[in-house]
């Protein structure tokens, strides 16, 4: 690298921290700022001042804030929920208050359209991607109605797939729709009221194949000449749509249309996940080339006729349960004895038996005279489950919440502290508990000791749960215990409680959704953080998908400052990793907020989209972000660009800024990229990083030719008709880059570039 690289700081990471004051930058960079009020287009640049009169929300909170890992957030989360850390999912289209459309994402911008909702309702459409859909084909085991399906499918438009619920008929019902239409052009459907799909701005599109899930009651109240009319609707625009739901009590008035869905034996499902996940792999030690058959080998002479495994496939478990299995073994294939112990883990019989023997203390055998009582006994062993990884003082003070709620005015300590003599532990965990954690000792922790499930045994933490809240305690209460930890614990405790009130939303979305509502609202920032984590547990289950994103399409849109800032840090939390298309919609709402001023939620989200593999949509959105004419969303386009600047492209290409390698290969417009760093380069909270950022971007780029070429023809294109900027350019070749950069010889072709005017 030439010139004097090693005088030459790196720009700052500043993602994460408050915007950088400009009277805190050196004599230089205060000099370069003082034009920035001369922005892009002459708009006056915004400013962190708060305007008079401002309102409360929207001042700075009063705690640092809070930026967990989403990565880490994810993996937790799965641990707890045992759901995948992430969801295929594609376009994703909404009739009502927000809408986008294919056209939005094709170019890379987010479109907003806002419509009067009346009786019509709302309805909501998923374009599932088709790789998603192509995995869930690999592993799926064929039922004896498919054929049956397929050719009504064939005959008809629209067809109604009956049968019991968990039984696999909406997976059926999509993947009779990829048969029909391809991969990619399969979807899901989902009105307030059906007949909101016979409308003409209904989001179905031709030539796709569509579910629909019914509810009871909407299986109730369905009637002929709705689906007649959507057959016709269907017809006109040669896609189809599968009715899935439970008809039983309705069959003589649909017969023509229904298709009783024969879901494939358990055993075969297990055998189609089973295979798929070991696809690849070596199970049987092979000596020199595996060439796969070890796989066969394994899943029908090792576990299909396991006497445990096959007990719990004959007593017909849902499909949703079978797969989970799969998928558990899968993660270590275990043999002999190793299977016998891991499936007395697993299987849902045997981990709901161990769970009631850890709750049920009065089988422990221990005095109940004893220092600690059984109330006492079993709130700690729940938050041992709900703060796995916490320390053993936090988990106790936890129970003493659960049992007497936080004391007023007090820490929120309502036990004494716990000694730590082993045989004390033992006697609060219970034998059965005891076999599935470790104690580790941590000179970090107050105490020194915390409590986590060894491997294998997270599936007994979501046992102990799901038995807590049908056998020992009501929801209302449990539910207000874990809103009292996110309030008055540690950040880790936060999360923690944060995503069992996620968790607990498979049992009552409303009152879990209601629970999170209350968290957004707090002014402290952490326990907001704690409420988005909430959220992101609640997305990762299928099965609460649609409400959570209608929860908030309202939030984002209509909802107050402190609920909108909950919904930009889901999305910084990992949200974004699984829905980037509603992601970009929803931060462009948020963005205009003027709390976010405080805040960088809205960045992290949007780096969180860009890092998911979605770099041909991010920078085009930011662009559109500078033409906004709120100033609010200008601010958040330079720190997005700021962020995104410092990262650099994967060895080989190490040498190449990663956002100069997209335009290189046409993944983003250069245009789009030169308008991105125009508005960093001239707001007065970004300016002076962005230019320190630009400034190493030819520190590196000097000795390599094709790099340093295309720098300069970014460089041309953001000064191009804006004479602010040349001025700030000059400025800085004067001032700063020529001083640390003696031996550059890129900066003489830059100084050119400021001397265009002038000829």
């Amino acid at each position: 690298m030439n010139g004097t690289a090693d005088s030459w700081d790196p720009p700052d990471p500043d993602d994460v921290g408050p915007p950088a004051p400009v009277d805190a930058a050196p004599d230089s960079a205060r000099s370069d700022e003082r034009g920035s009020d001369e922005t892009v287009a002459g708009r006056p640049a915004p400013t962190d001042a708060p305007p008079p009169g401002s309102a409360a929300e929207d001042e700075p909170v009063d705690e640092p804030e809070e930026a967990p890992d989403p990565a880490a957030v994810l993996a937790r989360l799965t641990a707890l929920l045992g759901a995948p850390s992430s969801i295929g999912v594609g376009d994703v289209r909404v009739r009502g208050q927000n809408a986008t459309g294919p056209g939005a994402t094709a170019i890379g911008t987010v479109n907003i359209t806002t419509a009067t909702v009346g009786a019509g309702g709302r309805t909501w459409s998923e374009t599932l991607s088709g790789t998603w859909v192509r995995q869930l084909a690999d592993g799926y085991a064929p039922a004896p109605s498919d054929q049956r399906l397929d050719r009504q499918l064939k005959l008809r438009h629209l067809v109604c797939l009956t049968g019991p619920d968990g039984t696999g008929r909406h997976t059926a019902g999509c993947l009779a729709s990829a048969r029909r239409y391809g991969y990619d052009r399969v979807g899901v459907l989902d009105a307030e009221h059906l007949s909101d799909l016979l409308g003409a701005d209904a989001p179905v599109r031709p030539g796709h194949g569509y579910t629909l899930a019914l509810g009871d009651e909407a299986v109730r109240e369905l009637d002929g000449l709705t689906l007649v009319g959507l057959a016709v609707r269907l017809e006109t625009l040669g896609s189809s749509l599968v009715l899935v739901g439970d008809f039983a009590h309705r069959e003589q008035e649909f017969t023509g249309q229904l298709v009783p869905h024969r879901p494939a034996a358990s055993v075969e499902v297990f055998r189609a996940q089973l295979r798929r996940l070991l696809r690849g792999q070596c199970v049987g030690w092979c000596a020199d080339h595996c060439t796969g058959d070890c796989v066969d080998a394994y899943v029908e002479e090792e576990c299909v006729p396991h006497p445990l495994l096959a007990a719990h496939l004959a007593g017909g478990p849902r499909a949703g349960e079978v797969v989970r299995l799969a998928e558990l073994i899968a993660q270590a294939p275990p043999r002999g004895g190793d299977l016998t112990e891991r499936l007395e883990r697993l299987l849902p019989r045997q981990l709901r038996e161990r769970a009631r023997r850890v709750l049920c203390v009065e089988e422990d055998g221990v005095d109940g005279s004893s220092r600690w009582d059984v109330d006492q006994r079993r709130a700690f062993r729940l938050s041992c489950a709900v703060l796995a990884g916490q320390s053993v003082v936090e988990v106790q003070a936890a129970a003493g919440r659960l049992l007497t709620g936080p004391a007023p005015d007090t820490d929120g300590a309502t036990t004494p502290p716990v000694g730590f003599l082993g045989g004390v532990v033992d006697l609060l965990l219970g034998p059965v508990l005891r076999q599935a954690v470790v104690l580790v000792d941590d000179d970090r922790l107050s105490g020194g000791r915390r409590i986590e499930f060894s491997p294998g045994n997270d599936q007994l933490r979501t046992s102990l749960l799901e038995v807590a809240w049908s056998d020992w305690w009501l929801p209302e209460h449990l539910l207000g215990w874990l809103a009292t930890l996110v309030r008055t614990g540690s950040p880790g405790v936060r999360e923690a409680a944060a995503g069992a009130v996620g968790w607990s939303a498979r049992h009552g979305v409303r009152v879990a959704l209601e629970t999170v509502d209350q968290l957004a609202r707090e002014r402290r920032a952490g326990v907001r953080q704690a409420a988005a984590i909430a959220l992101v547990a609640m997305a990762m289950q299928p099965e609460l998908r649609q409400r959570v994103r209608t929860e908030l399409d309202r939030w984002a849109s209509v909802g107050p400052a402190h609920l909108r800032d909950t919904v930009a840090r889901a999305y910084a939390l990992g949200l974004a990793r699984l829905w980037p298309d509603t992601a970009l919609l929803h931060l462009r709402q948020i963005a205009g907020a003027r709390m976010q001023r405080w805040h960088h939620s809205v960045v992290r989200g949007l780096v969180e989209v860009h890092t998911a593999g979605h770099q041909a949509t991010v920078l085009p959105a930011l662009a559109q972000w500078t033409r906004s004419p709120d100033p609010e969303v200008w601010l958040h386009a330079g720190r997005a660009l700021r962020v995104l600047a410092d990262r650099w492209a994967p060895a080989p290409r190490e040498h190449w800024p990663e956002l100069l390698d997209l335009a290189r290969v046409g993944t983003v417009s250069t245009t789009d990229l030169a308008d991105c760093w125009a508005n960093a380069l001239s707001l007065p909270t970004t300016a002076y990083r962005a230019w320190r950022t630009l400034g190493f971007w030819l520190n590196r780029a000097d000795g390599h030719p094709e790099v340093a070429a295309h720098c300069l023809e970014l460089l041309a294109l953001v000064v191009a008709g804006r004479a602010p900027l040349r001025h700030r350019l000059d400025h800085q070749l004067s001032h700063v880059w020529g001083p640390l950069m003696p031996h550059n010889s890129l900066l003489a072709a830059v100084r050119r570039l400021t001397d265009e005017d002038h000829r």
